[in-house]
């Protein structure tokens, strides 16, 4: 069986996974969900990565048998971290995809498909911001859930900074689309995969948080991959 390291975005927590942790346990998967240092917002984008493989060290887990999945923008520490610990795959969740020497700040600039304009700026700890542009999917009996796994993670270094590749880690890609997304753009994430990581994406139906909308659905994607 698969060992997943899930790896939160900037606008959820570790908390936000549960659902879909129950799903793959469920189905015999191990599961790790680490949590950034959130309050570091001064540190770069290696900092940022070395947190994650730090818990990937003290898990135990064997590399060859995990998969790291990031949400949103944790995409952008996604390979760093595969650099340095050399897992199984990687999997992009409706997540950024750096680029090596150019910022996420820069590659937005160059192509501002990149966000739903109505996204920009925004504040997803407003409730109303959260229930219209992340979890506006999600069943009515969890939005309560999903709304108390919220934080604000607004790495402001790390999105500035370029990203310190020099070229992409030899690590299997996958990129999982959300269809309906009001942030990251679907078409950009089509993009991402394609142009960025020569892969066909994945895609599912459903906004931004596939993890609490439709956890069964992403177990067996995650678990497709894997065939």
């Amino acid at each position: 069986m698969t060992a997943y390291c899930l790896i939160h975005g900037s606008g959820q927590g570790p908390e936000g996974w549960k659902l879909l942790v129950h799903e793959l346990e469920q189905r015999g998967h191990s599961v790790l969900t680490p949590a950034f240092q959130i309050s570091r917002t001064d540190e770069g984008l290696a900092w940022h990565a070395e947190t994650i493989v730090q818990a990937l060290d003290r898990s135990g887990l064997n590399r060859t048998d995990v998969v790291c999945v990031a949400h949103s923008a944790s995409g952008m520490y996604l390979p760093i971290i595969a650099e340095r610990w050399s897992p199984r795959g990687m999997v992009f969740l409706a997540a950024v995809v750096p680029r090596p020497g150019v910022s996420v700040i820069e590659q937005f600039r160059a192509d501002p498909l990149m966000f739903n304009p109505a996204w920009v700026g925004q504040n997803p700890l407003e409730d109303k911001v959260a229930l219209d542009f992340v979890y506006h999917d999600c069943p009515p009996d969890r939005i309560d859930w999903a709304m108390s796994t919220r934080l604000m993670f607004y790495a402001k270094r790390a999105l500035e900074e370029p990203c310190p590749l020099r070229a992409w880690p030899v690590v299997s890609s996958t990129y999982i689309v959300s269809a309906d997304d009001r942030t990251i753009t679907p078409a950009w994430q089509r993009k991402a995969a394609r142009e960025f990581l020569g892969v066909e994406p994945v895609e599912l139906p459903g906004g931004h948080c596939p993890h609490v909308s439709r956890p069964e659905a992403l177990a067996d994607a995650l678990e497709g991959i894997e065939k």
